[in-house]
């Protein structure tokens, strides 16, 4: 296992971890704001048919 005790040793660990880490919750926080989105349209869809019945 690397040294993290040193300097170089936790940078190349945040290179190593950090990136996917950080890319990983970015992609969720757009994925999530997508979903809100599409249950806001589906909510709509759905008041929608039952003010046409």
């Amino acid at each position: 296992m690397m040294n993290v005790l040193n300097a170089a040793g936790f940078m190349q660990m945040l290179a190593n971890v950090g990136f996917p880490i950080v890319m990983t919750f970015y992609l969720l926080f757009r994925f999530e704001k997508r979903l809100e989105s599409i249950e806001k349209t589906l909510k709509r869809n759905k008041e929608n048919r039952r003010n046409n019945e």
